[in-house]
């Protein structure tokens, strides 16, 4: 039986970790410490898209208190973008009491039997980290249908080498079966999810906001994606990421085998799921089925042409003539143009199969 914690935010955050640290027996005396949040790009407090500073704070502090040696750190996306301006833009940088590091300047390589890599190319403080507290946002995903716990890992993976993984593992269920081998390199000890803001619709970056003003912990991260899917209004085993976990034997996934304590669970009302996934189980066949042929669309009045989406694109699909271009049979429907854009320029395709995205987009 695994335990999720759901605790309302204004009990007080540095209570609440407080609790969650001693309910799972956390014992940080002496020992090197990752605190591991969310920091997808460049956005700012309040945006939904990175981890928010203020839980971020409550965690480093209450583990500098319990006697950690703590570094925060983790590989934004994109290419081009140090680490430390992404998570000074985003707050990150003063809410880490002076422990935030560039992790990526030190890397290994991990050999692996993923079918999609030999190896995976991670940051080095993840492997010599005692303890690693994985901090994930509570959000949707147009590739992964939610980013929490398990895909918070993708930061473990430093630099270019996500857009090549990317690049080899060009599906969602292979990208799902590849974020699970590295999930298993270096499963966290603790997840603590960011509820103060919910994003929904077409996350991680560019969907809509609302005040939810939770925080979930659990030592089981594959629970703890769980549990936020059946909030968001998902059947957790059709998620593709979580169905695959759970065959693994990464967590539990079924309710009646993980107790939920303080706040109990309830469904989000009306809580708008991706373009590309919020459909009844037999249009998410035709659709996951499209999904791979589906090309990002620009909405020019938004688009600025910083170049951003060439310099992140995995596949070399994108080009700036002077907006971009996207050359449509060397796209692999990544959505990393999608989910890197600081303007919300490039967007998941509503007008393909109208009548099913119709049903699906709310």
């Amino acid at each position: 039986m695994s335990k999720v914690i759901i605790r309302r935010a204004d009990e007080g955050l540095r209570e609440i970790i407080s609790d969650v640290f001693d309910a799972f027996g956390v014992e940080l005396q002496g020992k090197k410490v990752l605190v591991k949040p969310n920091i997808v790009a460049a956005f700012p407090p309040g945006s939904g898209v990175c981890t928010s500073p203020e839980v971020v704070e409550a965690v480093v502090s209450e583990a500098l208190d319990r006697g950690g040696d703590v570094v925060v750190g983790d590989n934004p996306g994109g290419v081009d973008r140090s680490s430390y301006a992404t998570a000074e833009r985003a707050g990150i940088v003063a809410a880490s009491r002076g422990r935030f590091r560039n992790i990526s300047e030190q890397v290994v390589r991990v050999p692996t039997d993923s079918p999609y890599t030999d190896e995976f190319v991670i940051s080095r403080v993840v492997l010599e980290a005692d303890v690693v507290i994985n901090l994930p946002c509570f959000k949707t995903h147009v590739l992964t249908t939610i980013t929490g716990a398990i895909k918070n890992v993708y930061g473990y993976v430093a630099g270019t080498s996500k857009a090549r993984l990317h690049l080899q593992a060009p599906s969602r269920r292979r990208f799902s079966e590849m974020l699970c081998d590295l999930y298993r390199v270096r499963v966290p000890d603790l997840h603590i999810m960011d509820g103060l803001l919910a994003m929904e619709g077409n996350g991680p970056t560019h969907g809509r906001v609302r005040e939810l003003g939770l925080i979930l912990a659990s030592d089981d991260g594959l629970a703890l994606d769980a549990t936020m899917a059946r909030m968001m209004g998902i059947d957790p085993a059709s998620v593709k990421m979580l169905a695959i976990a759970h065959e693994r034997g990464l967590g539990e996934l079924e309710e009646d085998k993980i107790e939920v304590v303080g706040e109990p669970l309830r469904p989000i009302p009306d809580f708008a799921l991706p373009t590309s996934f919020s459909a009844s189980p037999a249009e998410q066949v035709v659709i996951l089925d499209k999904l791979g042929k589906l090309v990002p669309v620009l909405k020019e009045e938004r688009c600025v042409a910083c170049g951003d989406c060439e310099l992140n694109c995995p596949a070399g699909a994108l080009t700036l003539d002077p907006l971009p271009v996207i050359t449509a049979d060397k796209c692999i429907s990544c959505f990393c143009c999608v989910e890197l854009c600081p303007e919300g320029a490039m967007e998941v395709p509503e007008g393909v199969a109208p009548d099913l995205f119709d049903r699906m987009f709310r």
